[in-house]
């Protein structure tokens, strides 16, 4: 035995140890989704725990500011009542006192609904940061989405949102580079096994000899469109159109989805999911029904799971699309560079050099070429030929 043989089969034998099996299990696809799901549900209570008792500091104040309004509002009808058992004789400096206690009471009620989200009760208080609301705000932070429906305020939440994105954003583009790939990877496989296998088929049928029966024909079709080998799926360009068609369907999905789940228009539900799932966030429209205000129920964790996968899915999906779509693009541009005249003469030339540089000198060396370029041969086409030969000297194979 050669001594690379015994290399490869020591390492082979080597059993694996315990930290390398589970970095290639967080390494995974599955391993990666677990991850950035965990990244987000501990984000989430994290940011809870951080600006929670400055959410409850506000809602002390805007009990004591709504206590104020409601003296106020007393004061003033009891000042009104005080104006009318007065004489008075001027009607004009009536309407002006009226007025100037009326407009320093809506200043402050003014001022009590801007700074203290004051709502006309005292106890009223809706809580802005739950955990469906911060799991929300993890995963727009982490695919910068950025819908700005709640934003950090303390101090320390500002600097826990600042490195939080500095992890989170790298961890998310590694899990959508990896399963936009794998879907790339998968949807081209399909592709090529559906859509071009009748187009396999008339070329393996053109290779065969005109004489072969149809069973057996079918047969030796089949066994040559059966092999791996004779398919290669890294040649299979998937048509521009059809990638587009997928992804505008996945967007109809789900406008159909968050139209059902949020009451919203269909052409609401569409534009949302365009602006989710290409990043922009304006944060004019959000899954509030179904994420920020999320009861704990069974139901409401349900639909807030379907969404969040949803929208993370999407960008996979979007990921996926750009992967099968980007050499194709790379390659209309630069023809179309070339009718317009826009690369330069350069390119050219170079290309000219090497074909002068790769020309054969002599026909020795055009032959030895010559016969370089017959063993080069993809070894499908030599396979599929010695496969005819062999059907035809077979006896009982040829009518």
């Amino acid at each position: 035995m050669a001594p690379d043989d015994e290399i490869e089969n020591y390492y082979k034998k080597k059993p694996k140890s315990v930290s390398s099996i589970i970095c290639s299990i967080l390494f995974s696809h599955v391993g990666l989704l677990f991850i950035v799901g965990a990244y987000a549900a501990i984000g989430a209570y994290a940011f809870v725990e951080i600006e929670r008792p400055n959410e409850m500091m506000d809602f002390e104040n805007k009990k004591a500011e709504a206590a104020r309004v409601e003296e106020t509002i007393d004061y003033i009808s009891n000042l009104f009542w005080f104006y009318a058992d007065k004489n008075w004789t001027d009607f004009k400096q009536y309407n002006e006192t009226i007025f100037k206690d009326l407009k320093k009471m809506e200043d402050f009620i003014i001022s009590a609904v801007q700074n203290h989200a004051y709502d006309g009760t005292i106890d009223g208080w809706s809580d802005t940061w739950t955990f469906s609301s911060a799991l929300l705000l993890t995963m727009t932070i982490m695919s910068t989405i950025g819908y700005g429906h709640i934003a950090p305020a303390t101090f320390w939440g500002k600097i826990f949102c600042i490195i939080y994105a500095l992890i989170g954003c790298p961890l998310l583009l590694i899990f959508l580079a990896q399963i936009g790939d794998a879907m790339a990877t998968s949807f081209t496989y399909i592709y090529s096994r559906l859509c071009c296998r009748w187009c396999r088929s008339k070329r393996n049928q053109s290779e065969l000899p005109a004489k072969a029966s149809k069973k057996k024909l079918k047969l030796l079709m089949d066994d040559v469109v059966g092999k791996e080998d004779y398919m290669p799926t890294e040649e299979v360009n998937v048509p521009i159109t059809l990638t587009l068609v997928l992804l505008f369907s996945f967007m109809i999905a789900g406008a159909i989805l968050f139209a059902f789940l949020e009451e919203w228009e269909p052409y609401a539900a569409f534009y949302f999911t365009f602006i989710s799932l290409s990043t922009i966030g304006f944060g004019d429209m959000y899954p509030e029904r179904t994420i920020v205000n999320a009861t704990s129920t069974f139901g409401a964790y349900f639909k807030m799971f379907v969404c969040v996968l949803y929208i993370l899915f999407g960008m996979a999906m979007l990921s996926m699309c750009i992967n099968l779509m980007q050499e194709q693009v790379i390659e209309k541009c630069k023809w179309i560079g070339e009718k317009l005249g826009g690369l330069t003469d350069r390119s050219k030339v170079k290309d000219t050099k090497d074909v002068e540089k790769n020309r054969p000198s002599s026909p020795s060396s055009s032959m030895g070429s010559t016969k370089d370029l017959l063993k080069a041969r993809s070894p499908s086409a030599s396979s599929t030929a010695s496969r005819a030969t062999s059907s035809i000297s077979l006896p009982g194979i040829i009518n």
